[in-house]
């Protein structure tokens, strides 16, 4: 009898850890881990910011600029269908919301805003550990350059 308690308390303790390893995967796929990287990309100078330098290629590639400086970074944690901002140089804000996550894929939706007054809005997609740079705005003697970047 002693020995049929023990199994069955076994049974119910390895069911119970799976069914909590797969509420925390669902939980960890409802939100979303979201990093934005502000840089001031600029044609004078030809200066890189040394955590810029591994994205070099990529920014040459896709902005006309020779200086590339990181600003800050801010992250968020959010749920799917929660907004979070972060604030941004100029009196900007960037509101961020992860409207869906599902797979490997996080539709979010951007909009800045300066004042109380929308500047733009989009949307974007990211792949999970993925990261994408959106221009901005003119900012001093260039212009801003987001670095998005998610993880779920």
């Amino acid at each position: 009898m002693m020995r049929f308690k023990w199994r069955v308390l076994l049974v119910i303790l390895v069911l119970t850890s799976c069914w909590m390893l797969a509420a925390t995967e669902v939980v960890a796929k409802d939100r979303c881990r979201i990093r934005v990287d502000t840089i001031l990309a600029s044609r004078n100078g030809s200066g890189v910011d040394a955590q810029l330098k591994r994205h070099i290629g990529e920014l040459q590639s896709m902005f006309s600029y020779t200086s590339y400086r990181l600003l800050g970074s801010e992250s968020l944690n959010l749920r799917a269908g929660q907004s979070g901002t972060v604030s941004l140089p100029g009196s900007r804000r960037l509101k961020i919301t992860p409207q869906k996550i599902r797979g490997s894929r996080a539709d979010i939706a951007l909009t800045m805003m300066k004042k109380k007054r929308t500047v733009f809005q989009t949307q974007i997609q990211l792949i999970n550990h993925g990261s994408l740079f959106v221009g901005g705005p003119a900012y001093k003697d260039g212009n801003l350059i987001f670095k998005i970047s998610g993880s779920y």
